[in-house]
């Protein structure tokens, strides 16, 4: 996402990331992998709540991700399981669909007559 953020951020695209394990050790993820976005630490339990995940069902795997617009709408939401976050397929799927929300904003609506 680093590479993403990058490249998308001077579009408007930002990244913010969320560990939603027990104890975790943030510094160590942060050396090991220097992301150029914010990381902390966000509540399982609002997380699930937020993405509005059924209680009823099994959750998914992680990693959750969130498209958010300018507005606070969530637009696309993904899990583990989906194609997009399949590593092999990631970066370039990942940027497809920012850029298919950053570019909404470039679009102006007609004017009705």
């Amino acid at each position: 996402m680093s590479g993403i953020e990058k490249e998308l951020g001077p579009k408007g695209f930002a990244v913010v990331a969320g560990t939603l394990n027990d104890d975790p050790n943030i510094p160590d993820f942060i050396q090991r992998f220097t992301p150029s976005f914010p990381v902390g630490e966000a509540n399982k339990q609002d997380a699930i709540n937020y993405m509005q995940f059924d209680p009823a069902q099994r959750l998914p795997f992680v990693p959750y991700m969130v498209f958010i617009d300018r507005k606070g709408v969530i637009r696309a939401q993904y899990t583990g399981s989906d194609k997009i976050l399949d590593e092999t397929q990631s970066d370039k799927l990942l940027r497809e669909e920012a850029l298919k929300f950053l570019n909404e904003r470039a679009t102006k609506p007609k004017k009705s007559h």
